[in-house]
């Protein structure tokens, strides 16, 4: 693997505007009964999950600028029309992962009433934050008519000076009039709240001010205080490192859980401590409130739901309602005898054939070109254990592929398959990967991964594929210069996925799958590449051919891998 090798960057592409016009997405091209054993971001299973919005106005300077400063929605009629399709299947469920979602509020006005008008009895939920300085009561009310039970609200950080510092400009004061208002009108919807602590210049008394922000509401369902994560090539990474953070803290940093205490913080690690205890001990733990909050929780949530809730919440792991108890010393006859919703309220039998049968089968041609599309962003069942651990449905990977069969039809076979849920360890990605037998490779990256990433398509270049890795996502995006000094990456994916990705893979089927030519590949808008004339090709990393590894013993393949394994501490 060679380092600081140039980097072409083609202009990039134009949004896409028209969101209507993208395919409703074909969830059939994955196992949705899978995914339903889990929570995701939300806290229910038995859902859908939905993109309204794309792009964002916002310049926090903590963020990623990888999305368009444009705000584009789909049309209220739109969403309507894909949560009817489900709701008609018996999909109760709706999880809406926009954290601009009410920035537009006529569009978004006009979907709630088509709900009501129509009578669905849907539950939608909005775990990811809603922009809450910017809501008003009669929205808030017709949030709740029209089902939401669920709505997370992103303080990020009650000092007025930090607001400014970090760029968001919340009104503090109306954000904490909406929220009192909606704990004390609508008591039964569930509230998350979102902190975050440890921006660079950050007091402890501006710390405490945003733990006394949270302490002053009765009761927040699942208020979280995330230490602040530092993303490379943002304005906060410029921000920290010119109030004397250092780099290498920052890189330290970069693959922590939100739940640890980063090197980067500007107090020292027992007030951190403190910080964490006191939250725990004063406010999510104490009796009173879980008196107040438990009972609402076991009306809308099954035991198991809740269960991975807690789990993925606190440092300890809970197989029932009675082992919280027990923590919180509360005694099981001070709550409802009732208990949680029964299991299966909101499972539907048969869900993936339903969903099979409400799309038109796919039927590739037995020449078709052959494409994987991988997501890399849940680690292995034995790999790690961090704390905030939850199953996203691919919904990006889905809609990329949608996009490409109504684009390709029948010249295309696709397959999408998610790590820890359709492959729980390098074995099984090999497996994967050999029987599919794949002409490109598609893989979705995320920050937080970056040596998941790196370490999964290492493997798969060592078991001999061949064939060209394009990686897209949020680190494709805005760490594509480390990303491409990985030798085992063809080129990365900017801006508009499903269009981009489209073009690129239209060159390849040209190119007798192979990558085209450095002049054909400068010509496709939004990607980012190493030109072949500046790769240095002494110390690349040799290839076990798939056929030679799997006349191997499974020891002497491990011995052989071990030994060629590429060190990416210093890349990633």
């Amino acid at each position: 693997m060679s380092e600081n090798l140039e980097i072409y960057t083609t202009p990039g592409r134009q949004s896409i505007a028209h969101l209507d016009q993208l395919p409703i997405i074909n969830r059939s091209l994955v196992d949705y009964e899978k995914y339903s054993q889990f929570i995701g971001q939300s806290m229910v299973k038995d859902c859908i999950t939905l993109q309204g919005t794309r792009g964002c106005p916002y310049k926090c300077a903590f963020c990623h600028k990888v999305w368009p400063k444009k705000h584009y929605v789909r049309s209220a009629g739109n969403l309507f029309e894909e949560i009817n399709h489900y709701y008609q299947m018996g999909i109760k469920r709706f999880v809406f992962v926009d954290d601009i979602f009410n920035l537009n509020v006529e569009n978004s006005t006009r979907f709630y009433r088509l709900l009501i008008k129509n009578g669905l009895k849907a539950q939608l939920l909005f775990p990811n934050g809603l922009r809450g300085d910017l809501l008003t009561k009669e929205y808030i009310d017709l949030m709740v008519e029209a089902g939401t039970i669920d709505i997370s609200f992103a303080l990020d950080t009650a000092s007025p000076r930090l607001q400014k510092l970090i760029g968001k400009n919340l009104n503090i004061e109306k954000f904490r009039e909406n929220v009192q208002y909606t704990c004390e009108k609508h008591p039964s919807l569930i509230l998350e709240f979102q902190v975050i602590w440890g921006f660079p210049t950050e007091t402890e008394e501006e710390a405490l001010m945003s733990l006394d922000f949270i302490k002053s509401l009765k009761w927040l369902d699942f208020p979280y205080i995330h230490a602040l994560k530092i993303f490379l090539n943002t304005e906060m990474e410029k921000l920290a490192i010119q109030n004397g953070v250092s780099p290498e803290d920052i890189k330290r940093s970069a693959d922590l859980a939100y739940d640890d205490l980063p090197a980067t913080l500007p107090f020292d690690k027992e007030f951190a401590r403190k910080y964490k205890a006191k939250f725990l001990s004063e406010y999510f733990l104490a009796k009173d409130r879980l008196l107040a909050v438990l009972p609402n929780q076991m009306k809308l949530f099954t035991e198991n739901e809740l269960m991975q809730k807690y789990n993925s919440y606190l440092p300890g792991k809970f197989g029932s309602i009675k082992d919280l108890l027990e923590v919180a010393g509360i005694s099981e006859d001070e709550l409802d005898p009732n208990g949680c919703i029964p299991g299966d309220t909101y499972s539907v039998p048969n869900l993936n054939e339903k969903i099979r049968s409400a799309f038109p089968p796919h039927e590739p041609a037995k020449d078709a070109f052959k494409v994987l599309l991988l997501d890399l962003s849940l680690y292995f069942s034995n790999q790690r254990d961090v704390l905030y651990n939850v199953v996203e449905q691919p919904l990006g990977l889905l809609y990329l592929m949608s996009y490409l069969i109504q684009q390709k039809r029948n010249t295309i076979k696709g397959k999408i398959a998610k790590s820890r849920i359709d492959f729980d360890s390098y074995e099984d990605l090999k497996i994967l990967v050999e029987e599919f037998k794949p002409d490109v490779i598609g893989v979705r990256s995320l920050s937080f991964f970056r040596n998941f990433f790196h370490e999964g398509i290492r493997m798969i270049r060592q078991w001999g594929i061949d064939v060209p890795v394009i990686a897209g996502g949020p680190y494709a995006t805005s760490e594509y210069s480390s990303l491409l000094q990985d030798q085992n990456i063809n080129a990365a994916v900017l801006g508009e996925g499903e269009i981009t990705f489209s073009e690129l893979l239209d060159k390849i089927m040209e190119n007798n799958g192979k990558m085209p030519e450095d002049e054909v590949l400068k010509k496709i808008a939004g990607i980012a590449f190493i030109p072949r004339k500046n790769v240095e090709r002494k110390g690349t990393a040799r290839i076990i051919k798939s056929e030679t590894a799997g006349k191997l013993s499974k020891q002497r393949e491990k011995q052989i891998l071990e030994r060629l394994t590429i060190d990416l501490e210093d890349e990633v």
